[in-house]
């Protein structure tokens, strides 16, 4: 063994102590490996060079020889017990033993101190098999033991449908301990997936079922150590379990755990194991890096094998390691073939972006630099299942995903910040100051370009004019649309035909059609390098109008490219000027959260504020676009405080500078002001600050109707939670009326339609809720929208909750049913959408009487929520309660529903609405109707009022409690 392998040749004794502490480690784990007649002579060999450092190695190895911490006993008697194999005589003693109620059938592994044995029940009990692991006797030592019973008692705290169960444990009457857990009957998951040639999506499905054991061990403040694909077996369903807590610690209150606890495989040692640093969860975060490289790429990310010698993995693991791309392209063709049918070349570009960068993340040297925890691992692998934009560095964790999530919130949302020009009356704010600089250079000019281009847009929406279509209703789609096909099929110059593309362009943006805005802007921009001031600032604003446009596409690098061609623009042609200064410091995309992060983009909102305020007359639009964008900011952050004091400052702003209280220049800042109030507890402030606003709107024409129809989805969302059905199907239905005249696109009216329906089946009428929904569905059939397209996927699912509420339950059932199975195959068991699918279906069967399907049901959505984190405070969990008792009713258990009703009740009346509290007044007033006749009658007494008052005589609930009321 070459002593370069540890050492440098010079420049020892210069060596910081940390490097110093790094090398000594390194040098301990390769001395300890040998056998001790050999290390004396290797450690003379290393001392030619640092005596000092040998120092500290032979100090460590003395206390590896020790019988208790820091290094958890004698490492060699670990070796060699890892090195009898399961052949080895104390292994075959075992067979036929009783251990407690279990007797030893044979032996299935062995590894450190201990072996695992498979065991049946011998007790006359019951019959049942499973894995038991107990310390060797000749391997037994006091940290051994205090190792294994760690390790039991890990286990015993531990409820995972992912992680092997805790059956039972004790001592030996030799004194042995044991455990007994779980015998899993599968394969690695590396092997499980090679199997079955599973591809990239199927196995990021499989993963994410790690990550929900490895999310739930970390919750309960427990580091694994020790992932790798033989600790994660998978069974013949498909199920994954975690094994092996051997070398788990416990973090016991602290974010971190200084260990020395040298058992480690270094195939999936991290550099903080490697180096003897603290250990917290970017431990795991690491290992799962690498089973998924290994799971994704066929390849280790540093090149190593279970035969590569222990100096060499040291050795390899200092690199860094190999890009997922670069690891796939070298894959032999029948590897990658079971990746899907994959080539090596094809695999390779298959993992590039988002899978490739969400690896990179979790293999970062520095514990910090990598995910903050599980959950943002899982989130964005999620995100990569979903086609969502993942929130990996540089950008902060889970800033973009909830930018995204905004930016679609219930779709016809997205709309919420377009001031609509055409129908408002006011004109697009967006682009006034651009409009004022354009018309002021064609009165000066008169140039042939600008006057074609006028003429061309007269001629055109001349020609769709109600006159000429003869019809009042012409939509500002089919205007734009009118005016595109003329565009295409009008020979007109050059600069004409770029002038009118970036006009129609801005309209397009202006109705959230960012695909289109984004194809027109890219020709109208093609090749277009001003050469004076007014003609390159104009060009500059509609760059990012263009911006804006591929950040909503989610093409960042394209977004941040354009946004930093506006910049340059306005550097070059108006280097002194503060407002070009202003404009390029307000503006930001996603593209500039994607590269800089949010802090960064948050400093230069603050910049272009404060540049704002030395100005004596500043734009307008341009600085409340920049408190607009320091309230959303501040809305990522989760800062309640700040998001409701930036969002108000910025109307106090606006009405300093006269901007008129209905102007669409307010829209984003009111939105935020909103949040700001719900998201500090102040619902009745929110409410109330809407309901103006909408007031305002309809008065002054100044928000336009899509606009309007956002703010009135928002109000009738508020009502809906509060339990005012009534006052939220109003809302709704403005919603509807308005988007109907704004000339909306099909899914933001579809949603619209699909948000009225479910809330007309709350409310009773279930007619109403029909036809609404039959409307949604039929548009986007129309549309032509694709089956496997997740939001017509959602519309489906809600579709089939009106059919159940219609009577047609079993016709729904099988449309969940055929939903689900579509969801599995494009989303995967673990996703959002399937558990929605299993509660909406579980809903149904409790409609249609079916509590042998109900029941089992019941207790997969219970545990769904339990894995998603939902506290047991939570009004969902309430909400099952209420489901369980309503099976009970159905097998005529009424004791049992009484009791589950109960729970419910208690639960709804700490979270829920009042409506809820209600119903479930009165169903359990139903229950006791036969025992406890006043307590009933109290009970309706309470819940009828506040029924009547919500829902309409027909719905369902409301009848029974009538009926039962006529009864007493």
């Amino acid at each position: 063994m070459s002593p370069a392998r540890g050492l440098p040749d010079e420049g020892v004794g210069q060596m910081s102590e940390a490097e110093r502490r790094r090398l000594a480690l390194l040098l301990f784990r390769e001395a300890v490996e040998l056998p001790p007649e050999q290390r004396q002579a290797w450690l003379d060999l290393q001392g030619e060079h640092d005596a000092e450092l040998i120092a500290q190695v032979r100090a460590m190895l003395a206390a590896d020889d020790d019988d208790h911490e820091p290094f958890d006993g004698d490492a060699r008697a670990w070796s060699l017990a890892l090195q009898a194999g399961m052949e080895g005589p104390d292994n075959q003693a075992m067979l036929g033993r009783q251990l407690g109620a279990w007797r030893v059938a044979r032996v299935l592994g062995h590894g450190g101190m201990g072996a695992v044995y498979r065991v049946e029940r011998d007790d006359g009990t019951y019959s049942q098999q499973a894995a038991l692991k107990l310390i060797r006797a000749n391997t037994d030592s006091p940290a051994a033991r205090e190792r294994f019973l760690r390790e039991r008692q890990i286990l015993a705290g531990l409820h995972h449908p992912n992680i092997a169960t805790l059956l039972d444990g004790g001592i030996s009457a030799q004194g042995e301990p044991y455990f007994v857990m779980e015998l899993i009957d599968g394969a690695p998951i590396d092997r499980w997936c090679d199997a079955r040639s599973l591809d990239l999506r199927a196995r990021v499905v499989l993963f994410m079922q790690v990550l929900d054991a490895v999310r739930y061990a970390h919750r309960n403040l427990v580091v694994h150590r020790d992932l790798k694909p033989s600790n994660l077996l998978v069974d013949a369903e498909g199920k994954v379990k975690l094994l092996d807590f051997g070398i788990a610690k416990q973090l016991e209150g602290s974010a971190v755990t200084a260990t020395h606890d040298r058992a480690l495989t270094f195939e999936y040692a991290s550099p903080e194991q490697l180096h003897d640093a603290p250990i917290t969860t970017a431990t795991d975060l690491w290992q799962l890096g690498v089973v998924l490289h290994r799971l994704l790429s066929g390849a280790h990310p540093f090149g190593l094998t279970h035969d590569t010698p222990v100096a060499s993995q040291l050795h390899q693991l200092e690199r860094d390691p190999e890009p997922l791309t670069r690891a796939a392209a070298k894959l032999p063709p029948e590897q990658a073939s079971q990746r899907g049918g994959h080539t090596p070349a094809s695999l390779s570009r298959a993992l590039r972006g988002s899978l490739s960068a969400i690896v990179q993340t979790c293999l970062r040297r520095d514990p910090e630099a990598r995910y903050a925890s599980a959950d943002a691992l899982a989130n964005d692998l999620r995100a990569w299942l979903d086609d969502r934009p993942i929130a990996a560095a540089p950008l902060p964790r889970r800033q973009r995903l909830r930018l995204w999530g905004r930016r679609n919130r219930a779709l016809a949302a997205s709309i919420a910040a377009v001031a609509f020009a055409l129908l408002a009356g006011t004109g697009v704010a967006l682009w006034q100051a651009q409009e004022a600089r354009t018309q002021a250079r064609i009165a000066e000019r008169e140039s042939a370009s600008a006057r074609a281009s006028l003429a061309f847009l007269t001629d055109t929406l001349a020609a769709a004019s109600p006159e000429q279509a003869m019809r009042r209703d012409v939509s500002v789609r089919e205007l734009l649309d009118q005016a595109r096909k003329q565009l295409d099929e009008k020979k007109l110059q050059p600069q004409v035909r770029q002038a009118v593309q970036r006009m129609l362009g801005r309209l397009y943006r202006s109705r959230g059609e960012n695909a289109m805005a984004a194809q027109l802007l890219a020709d109208g921009t093609r090749g277009i390098a001003p050469d004076e001031r007014e003609q390159a600032l104009a060009f500059a604003d509609d760059l990012v109008i263009y911006a804006d446009a591929l950040s909503s596409l989610e093409r960042l690098p394209d977004a941040l490219e354009t946004a930093e061609r506006a910049v340059a623009l306005r550097q070059r042609f108006a280097p002194d000027d503060p407002e070009q200064q202003l404009r390029g410091l307000a503006h930001l995309t996603l593209g500039h959260l994607d590269k800089y992060g949010l802090d960064w983009c948050r400093k230069r909102a603050e910049a272009a504020l404060a540049l704002s305020k030395r100005m004596t007359s500043p734009p307008a639009d341009v600085v409340l676009e920049v408190y607009s964008n320091l309230a959303e900011l501040a809305s990522f952050q989760q800062d309640r405080i700040r998001t409701l004091e930036i969002s108000r400052e910025g109307q106090a702003f606006a009405d300093a500078h006269q901007v008129a209280p209905g102007s669409p220049l307010r829209l984003p800042l009111l939105r935020s002001e909103v949040e700001g109030l719900i998201i500090n507890g102040r619902a009745d402030e929110a409410e109330s600050l809407l309901k103006r606003a909408l007031a305002m709107g309809e008065e002054t024409g100044g928000y336009g109707p899509a606009s309007l129809s956002v703010l009135s989805q928002n109000l009738g969302d508020i009502l809906m939670q509060q339990g005012r059905y009534r006052e939220a199907r109003e809302a709704l239905v403005r919603s509807l009326e308005s988007s109907i005249q704004a000339g909306e696109g099909v899914r933001s009216l579809a949603m619209v339609l699909s948000n009225t329906a479910i809330l007309e089946v709350r409310f009773g009428d279930y007619a109403s809720a029909l036809e609404h929904a039959r409307q949604a569905m039929q548009r986007l059939h129309e549309d032509k929208i694709p089956e496997d397209d997740t939001f017509y996927r959602t519309m489906r699912r809600l579709h089939a909750r009106v059919l159940a509420a219609n009577g047609e339950g079993v016709k729904a059932v099988q449309q969940l049913q055929q939903l689900m199975a579509d969801c599995r195959r494009l989303d995967g068991e673990q996703s959002e959408e399937y558990a929605s699918l299993l509660a909406e279906q579980l809903m149904i069967y409790l409609q249609l009487g079916d509590h042998e399907h109900g029941l089992p049901l019941l207790a997969q959505v219970r545990d769904l929520f339990r894995k998603r984190g939902f506290p047991p405070e939570h009004e969902q969990f309430a909400k099952l309660f209420g489901v369980e008792a309503g099976f009970d009713r159905l097998r005529g258990d009424s004791l049992a529903a009484e009791q589950h009703q109960r729970i419910a009740l208690q639960g709804l009346q700490s979270n829920g609405n009042a409506v809820d509290v209600a119903i479930s007044k009165a169903l359990l007033a139903g229950d006791l109707i036969k025992r406890d006749e006043a307590q009933a009658r109290r009970l309706l007494a309470e819940a009828l009022p506040v029924l009547e008052a919500s829902l309409m005589p027909s719905e369902r609930i409301l009848v029974k409690a009538k009926g039962w009321a006529n009864k007493l």
